[in-house]
């Protein structure tokens, strides 16, 4: 379960069994000691906990005991998620904040009656909220209990609480007829894009639901105009927009063009990673600061990568700024990423990230966006700049010295090519070839053998994995990072 939904659960007990089964999910296997460290939670109440969970999730998960360990393994998983689903039926806030996406707000004194709390009770359970709100400069009202704030913070709450959240009995869903009323209009044009995007089906279903919801209730949001002057003369947004009446008819929405404007943008800013073609049209198209390109240029200069990879990823790190900017412009918050994203990269890439913080702070005074979610466009940075250098990282060329049965070097050769000739040359050793100038070739990247006498008969100077005589995933994995390893860091 994601750390905002935790947030807004109200049973301390059931919060924290949540807390483990993130952990146990993620690391499959841990003990007692370890994780009463990391929750903070006694070894006496974790053991209590566990022997809930095991019975609750009995014909759905595994919890094994050995040498003082568990191990976790899920038997069943659609099954399992949704007796996980179960443990939330009763939690108060989420159906609360159901209520309020819907306009259906009511005094604390009625809520508390409704749900048998009492009044101090339940504004306690509201003071949680609040603690997650905060993220989203938003607070909860209690007179009556909603929250309040600029409507477009709110309704990235809403997408970031029900998209991009766990599925739980409390999350509201866009109506199935949205696609058909989609495919019903637009079936002739779809796929006809100019400017293109990165966005899900779903995660337009909901921006769209969103906003109509809260177009229902009389809330509407407030662009810049210059952004809107530029959108309207999209052929995209004209596509977009000539669902207008059809949503009207169905259900009874009128949306105004500057909503159009808002949902077009939520799409088209979450931008591609394979369309350079698409990437330089928005770019073209929208840029209003031609600074941006100095920090795309000195962002990829820094890295150390040649120029023609430059000319490869500059369409794509021009539009990654420039939305954190037009995000800036709309909402900060915007620009704010998830809890785990954030852990993920503190934890994994925390040198990076701070290359990213000095980066960013070097070039403020171009770039001006909000100290608010400042580390979050920083915590993007860094990774997408990873996700870009190594999709696009320079094919690779590694050379198998293969020994043993020659079945089982031919089943080796067909698992290479499955996993790494989509991607890289793969060569294999002739018998003229061994030698040790053939095997320190500047042109080979990396060998990769199952024969360790090739190690220490050739005193091999090239990066190198030393595999069993019949490798397993273990050894697989370890040539995925070596080449990985090969890839320039991001900034």
């Amino acid at each position: 379960m994601r750390e905002l939904q935790l947030k807004f659960i109200s049973n301390t007990v059931t919060a924290r069994w949540f807390q483990i089964l993130n952990v146990i999910e993620r690391e499959q296997t841990f003990t007692i000691v370890n994780l009463s460290e990391r929750l903070e939670v006694s070894q006496r109440t974790l053991i209590t906990d566990i022997g809930y969970l095991k019975t609750h999730f009995e014909k759905s998960a595994r919890f094994t005991y050995n040498s003082n360990r568990y191990t976790f393994e899920e038997t069943d998983r659609l099954f399992y998620q949704e007796q996980k689903q179960e443990l939330l039926v009763d939690e108060v806030l989420f159906e609360i904040i159901g209520n309020i996406f819907y306009g259906e707000v009511d005094t604390l004194t009625a809520l508390a009656d409704y749900y048998s709390y009492s009044e101090s009770t339940l504004r306690r359970f509201l003071v949680l909220a609040q603690k997650a709100l905060i993220d989203y400069d938003l607070e909860v009202s209690f007179t009556p209990v909603t929250i309040i704030g600029k409507e477009e913070n709110i309704r990235k709450f809403f997408f970031d609480f029900y998209y991009e959240g766990a599925q739980t009995p409390h999350t509201l869903h866009p109506p199935k007829d949205l696609h058909e009323l989609l495919i019903e209009e637009l079936s002739e044009h779809l796929g006809e894009y100019e400017l293109g995007t990165g966005c899900t089906v779903t995660a337009f279903y909901y921006l769209l639901y969103i906003t109509m919801e809260r177009n229902r209730q009389g809330l509407t949001v407030t662009l810049p105009e210059q952004l809107k002057t530029i959108d309207v003369q999209e052929r995209d947004f004209q596509l977009l927009f000539s669902l207008q009446g059809a949503i009207e008819q169905r259900y009874g929405v009128c949306l105004s063009k500057e909503e159009f404007c808002w949902i077009h943008y939520q799409i088209i800013s979450r931008r591609t990673l394979n369309r350079k073609d698409l990437e330089e049209t928005f770019f073209e198209r929208f840029n209003q600061w031609p600074e941006l390109e100095k920090i795309t240029t000195t962002f990829l200069r820094a890295t150390g990568v040649d120029q023609r990879e430059q000319d490869q990823l500059a369409p794509f790190l021009h539009t990654f700024f420039l939305t954190r900017k037009y995000n800036d412009q709309i909402s900060p918050v915007l620009n704010k990423v998830m809890a785990e994203e954030k852990v993920s990269v503190i934890t994994n890439y925390s040198s990076e990230l701070k290359r990213a913080i000095h980066f960013l702070d070097e070039h403020q005074g171009l770039l001006g966006l909000s100290e608010a979610y400042f580390e979050d466009v920083a915590v993007s940075l860094t990774l997408y700049s990873y996700i870009l250098f190594h999709y696009y990282a320079p094919k690779r060329t590694i050379l198998f010295l293969l020994e043993g049965d020659y079945l089982i070097t031919q089943y080796i050769r067909a698992q290479a090519q499955q996993l790494l000739g989509y991607r890289h040359s793969i060569r294999y050793l002739k018998i003229k070839e061994l030698n040790e100038a053939q095997l320190k070739h500047e042109e080979v990247d990396l060998l990769v053998t199952n024969y360790s006498p090739y190690v220490s008969d050739y005193s091999l100077t090239k990066d190198y994995v030393l595999m069993k005589q019949v490798p397993d995933r273990q050894d697989w994995a370890r040539v995925l990072d070596k080449l990985n390893s090969l890839v320039n860091k991001p900034v």
